[in-house]
């Protein structure tokens, strides 16, 4: 049995978290299924969505990580409905915050009757830590489990008083200092923050504004698909190609990417979405990656964009011509 934990990309910290304190207790690392770190996510290159449904079909146990973002989430609703199905064993765990008398949470799959509890409750992180040792072979050091589990809840409250910090104050202030004198107060944002933040927000920006192509749209959605984050470019160039052709035919796409993958790559680069992740011998870039920013978001994107991105496929599809049967001597009129 593996531990499955479903969970939101925007919840990623929350789930880092959780398999920190699950491995210091001695589950292995291939018991562990958290997408968010490929150490224990997708296989290079799997289908995510077939892989996914492979690894629910095993009969995990899951940790459904709930939150607001969750609910908002197609993929994690998927993977949620699919493990349902199955019955699964499983835990919720809310995180800090998370409103359990939201609609969302009432009227879901999950009964709202069953046990679940907050990841900063250390008693109840203490039972769940239990409910795994009869699945699990975990340490029985209770000193061990113990310092475990207040390291998650430290560092769990750090995240929330963290959250505080990065809020912004105000926008830009005007403070009296006295008549005639006027100040101009700064944001105390915290601007690292913002940037990592802000190159998601262009990247949505630039689907919803209507500002990119539908071979970029259709791009987005090949690296959904098949869940690619690393393209080749380059004397590697016309393997990508050849792979995307193939990918077109099967999905009855007209081969609109597949004739001019040079150029959108260089769109996407532009935009500033993709980093170079491997050089030639020269130096000369062989592969180009999509920014941990973006790529942490692809299966929880927003439905406006998702819809965005169906309908340019929808624009794209291959028409096939019926054939006239060449044994057929019948007039044609």
């Amino acid at each position: 049995m593996k531990i499955f934990i479903s969970h939101s990309s925007k919840n990623k910290i929350y789930g880092e978290k959780l398999v920190e304190l699950i491995r210091s207790l001695g589950v292995k690392e291939n018991e562990i299924i958290f997408t968010s770190n490929i150490a224990y996510g997708i296989p290079v290159g799997q289908n995510i969505f077939n892989w996914l449904k492979s690894q629910i079909s095993e009969n995990p146990f899951v940790i459904y990580l709930l939150s607001e973002e969750y609910y908002e989430s197609i993929a994690c609703l998927n993977e949620m409905g699919a493990a349902w199905i199955i019955e699964n064993k499983h835990a919720a765990i809310f995180i800090p915050n998370f409103d359990l008398s939201s609609k969302e949470f009432q009227s879901g799959v999950l009964d709202p009757r069953e046990i679940g509890f907050y990841i900063n409750d250390e008693d109840r992180i203490l039972s769940f830590v239990q409910l795994l040792s009869y699945y699990f072979e975990i340490t029985k050091n209770t000193v061990l489990i113990s310092q475990s589990v207040k390291k998650l809840i430290e560092e769990i409250n750090n995240i929330e008083n963290a959250k505080v910090l990065v809020q912004p104050i105000s926008k830009i202030k005007p403070i009296e200092i006295q008549a005639g004198v006027r100040l101009e107060l700064e944001s105390t944002t915290n601007n690292a923050f913002l940037e990592k933040d802000s190159l998601y927000n262009k990247f949505l920006s630039s689907i919803t504004s209507k500002k990119m192509k539908d071979d970029e749209l259709i791009l987005l959605h090949y690296l959904i698909e098949t869940g690619t984050l690393k393209l080749k470019k380059g004397w590697q160039e016309h393997i990508q190609v050849s792979n995307i052709k193939e990918w077109e035919k099967i999905n009855d796409i007209n081969d609109i990417l597949s004739s001019n993958y040079l150029g959108v790559l260089n769109r996407y680069e532009l935009r500033g979405f993709t980093k170079i992740s491997a050089v030639t011998s020269s130096n000369n870039p062989k592969e180009v990656i999509i920014k941990d920013e973006i790529s942490q978001n692809l299966l929880d994107l927003p439905k406006e964009v998702i819809e965005i991105v169906q309908e340019a496929v929808k624009r794209n599809y291959f028409e096939h011509v019926e054939e006239i049967n060449k044994d057929d001597d019948s007039l044609p009129f």
